[in-house]
Order: structure tokens, then sequence, then C-alpha cells
């Protein structure tokens, strides 16, 4: 993205806060911050420049797996991440699923705002308390988050008491709309939306460039090189954080995994991505388990 010089002065004077440059260049304060956060990188030499992050998909709360998001909690404590993405279904919301209607075993004792209460107390509060202060955190959509706005088209009436940034404390965060990327020099963030036998490949050829994404709850991943780009560019699907055997299931075989994204991107955009696998609760990372 190229900055105007006007604009420019306004970010890098810092005798005006985030709020005052917002207000005269009619944007937002978390654009204010991402502008001056590019405007940082590009005076550092591209060798000394790196940034670390965390993303995670699927913890479909309250189905998540309780050993899974310790090991994450754990992790975060230590890396102490430059950005924090939660890529989308973070929350279930099966209790107002289309798919549950008239199922009333599946539906009992589930409460829409217990779920919303109980997410903001085991999840987001829990998270926020581990990470920096400057931390970029990011809350993206995914299908299930978008059952409250289908549940709204067919009941109006509940407008401005359901929505997510209605009961959940997300003022910190950054909400990325399902189906929208969020970049990172050269890697690009996507809930997910293929679930054929080969989506990897099928992703890689729609978005044509490096993504990581979840949705599927399984590994995947596809590489191509061009002869005009001569780089690789790979799509990864990364496993879920969730239950792999919730009731809705009765007990089929899956392909699911527990697995999250950790990631350094450096000056030049370029990145280097690592994905931890959880087995039965345990987990290696660096030699600590």
């Amino acid at each position: 993205m190229k900055i105007s010089n006007s604009w420019r002065n306004l970010l890098e004077n810092r005798n005006l806060s985030r709020e005052k440059v917002a207000e005269q260049l009619g944007i937002s304060t978390e654009d204010v911050r991402a502008l001056r956060r590019i405007i940082k990188i590009e005076k550092k030499p591209l060798g000394n420049f790196r940034e670390t992050g965390i993303a995670a998909w699927d913890i479909h709360y309250p189905e998540h797996n309780k050993e899974c998001i310790e090991i994450l909690l754990d992790f975060t404590k230590d890396l102490q991440p430059d950005y924090f993405i939660l890529g989308g279904d973070q929350l279930d919301l099966g209790c107002i699923s289309v798919f549950n209607q008239g199922k009333l075993k599946l539906l009992e004792n589930k409460r829409l705002k217990e779920e919303y209460d109980g997410f903001q107390r085991d999840i987001l509060d829990r998270f926020e308390k581990v990470l920096p202060r400057k931390c970029r955190k990011l809350f993206m959509m995914g299908n299930h988050e978008d059952r409250v706005e289908r549940l709204l088209e067919c009941e109006p009436q509940y407008i401005g008491l359901i929505e997510i940034e209605k009961n959940l404390n997300l003022k910190k965060w950054k909400i990325i709309p399902n189906n929208e990327v969020f970049s990172i020099g050269n890697i690009n963030f996507i809930h997910g939306c293929y679930t054929c036998k080969y989506h990897a490949n099928k992703t890689l050829s729609v978005y044509g460039d490096n993504v990581f994404y979840g949705h599927v709850h399984n590994n995947q991943s596809f590489t191509q090189t061009t002869k005009i780009e001569n780089q690789p560019q790979r799509a990864t699907a990364v496993g879920c954080l969730c239950n792999k055997n919730p009731e809705w299931m009765r007990g089929r075989p899956n392909s699911w995994t527990h697995e999250f994204l950790h990631f350094s991107v450096f000056g030049d955009g370029n990145f280097s991505p690592h994905i931890e696998t959880i087995i039965n609760g345990r987990c290696e990372i660096n030699g600590k388990i």
C-alpha cells in the first residue's frame, strides 16, 4: 500500500494521538495503528525485522477440546506474538443452527446467552490476559458465526440483541467477515470454504497465493510454482481445536486433527510457518512438552 506524503506526515507525528489522526484522516483508530505499523516496517532494515504470530481455527465453543486450549494458552504465554488470529468457527452456535431444528435432544440445555458468556470467560478473557499489549488481535468470522446472520434474516425482531459484537467484548479485536482475506506480508488467512477431497488444490487455484485456512478440521497442503513468479505458492489447511467426536457425528470415523499454526513474517514479506499437532492432549514444541 502506498501512503501519500500528507498522510505520512500525520501518521509520523507522535505528538498526535491515534484518535486525533483518525479524526483528521477520516479513518478508524485501528487503521491508524495498521498504517503506523507499515511505516515502522518500511524504516527497519529488512534483514533485522521479524514479527511472529499464532493462528487457530475451529474451536467450536462449547464443543472445544479443553486440553488443546490449555496447550495453545501456554504456547501463547511463551511466544508473546505480534499477531493472534482466531480463524473462524470460534463459536459453535449449534443452538440456533437450522440443522438442529426440532432435534430437542441435541438442543437440551443449550442457550445462546450462555454460549456467549462462556466463550468470553473461558477463551477471550484468558487469552487477552497473556497476550502482549501491542499484539494485534484478529477475530475472523466463519460459517458458524454466520448462523447469527442467517437467523436474523428470518427473525429480524432480534436485530440489536443477538449479534456477536453485541455479546462479546471485541473492542480490541479487528473483526474480519467470513470469506474475506487478512494478509501479513506474503501470507494470507481465510476461514476456508471448500470441503472437497482435494480442498487445498481448489483453494490455491481460486486464491492464487499463499493461504492458510481451517473449516475442514484436517491438514492438507498443495504447492505450485509458476514460470512467471518462479516462487512456490501453497494453500494449507490447519486442523481444529474442537472435540473430534461431537454428538451429531454419532461416532463416525473422520480425518479431523488437533492443530494450530505459528509463524514468522520478515521485512521482505517472506514467512516461515510451523504447524503444531496435538495428539492425545500432548504436543512437543522446541523440545518442550
